[in-house]
């Protein structure tokens, strides 16, 4: 059994916005004697919170990848991976089976959801089956034109904000259609004002939910947010989670329609970049995620009845020499 305060952690892609927020929150947590982290560059933002630092390879370079990551585990005797990326959890789900021959655990969601997930198309499958509202949505090659400009284009895997664009006419369309005819076009619900992220967590015997309105900036992350309680969250949330047999983290995008209706667009099978912000208000999915391994009692108490969370910027210093 693994034991609180003395696990070995090693979280990956510390110079992104997830990593560095799990970094944040494993640091208040204490769970850990030693912590490992690695970036594909050289001075990530994360470096200076990680008692251990490597360069990693990309985790498209899948083979050089997975050597790499059960080399780290092997020299640091690490008890838990904590990916941050979609396509890192993609190439360790995987290989998942050898990581558990030297019981080295990943902080992964299960095979459904990951696999499902980590796709466009099959996440709109996954709401259309289950009669989950959402927004009508085409793949390019098969779309005859259904939906009025503008409309929402996304590659077949996109992450994040990359690889998805706004669509105004047919010219735009025709460029995507003869480089990436297996990508999808959605409709674009509601307003960028009314855009929401609900982060899910169940142990199997329950399930916790919070939701913020966000507000975008610094690209496509959450410069702002502001949470929000409502009975249809709830239910839209103890749902997914029924269905996908939850046991972990995940992240729903969703915007509210012209009627009042959450609608989601999006199901990310990781933890997410507002993961700081959830953490500070009460709802510590991380730390419950590494409880389920412990062995530890979950108990959600909020911390807030409302509040609103601003990310900042800040710098960062390496090898100063005078």
């Amino acid at each position: 059994m693994l034991k609180n305060r003395n696990l070995k952690l090693f979280v990956t892609g510390i110079g992104g916005d997830i990593g560095f927020g799990i970094l944040k929150c494993l640091n208040e947590i204490k769970y850990h004697s030693m912590l490992v982290g690695c970036d594909i560059n050289d001075y990530p933002i994360g470096k200076l919170e990680v008692d251990k630092f490597h360069i990693a390879p990309k985790a498209s370079e899948k083979d050089h990848y997975i050597n790499f990551m059960l080399e780290i585990c092997l020299k640091y005797d690490i008890d838990i991976i904590i990916p941050s990326s979609e396509q890192e959890i993609k190439v360790l789900n995987e290989n998942k089976e050898l990581f558990n021959t030297y019981n080295i655990k990943i902080l992964i969601n299960n095979n459904f959801i990951v696999r499902n997930f980590t796709d466009k198309h099959k996440t709109i499958e996954f709401f259309k089956k289950n009669h989950i509202k959402h927004p009508k949505t085409y793949i390019l090659k098969e779309f005859k034109g259904e939906l009025k400009f503008p409309i929402i284009l996304k590659l077949k895997e996109s992450v994040g904000g990359k690889g998805i664009f706004k669509i105004d006419d047919e010219i735009d369309l025709d460029y995507f259609k003869k480089k990436h005819q297996d990508a999808i076009v959605q409709e674009i619900i509601g307003t960028i004002d009314n855009e929401y992220t609900i982060g899910i967590f169940s142990d199997g015997k329950s399930t916790y939910n919070i939701a913020f309105q966000r507000y975008l900036g610094f690209g496509s992350l959450s410069r702002q947010v502001k949470l929000v309680q409502d009975e249809k969250i709830d239910q839209l949330s103890k749902k997914i989670a029924k269905i996908t047999n939850l046991r972990g983290s995940i992240n729903v995008q969703v915007r509210k329609d012209f009627t009042g209706e959450y609608i989601p667009f999006e199901i990310n099978p990781r933890l997410s970049s507002t993961i700081y912000f959830r953490h500070y208000f009460g709802f510590e999915d991380l730390k419950w995620w590494l409880d389920i391994y412990l062995g530890n009692k979950i108990c959600y108490t909020p911390k807030f009845k409302k509040g609103v969370g601003v990310r900042t910027l800040n710098e960062v210093f390496f090898d100063l020499e005078k």
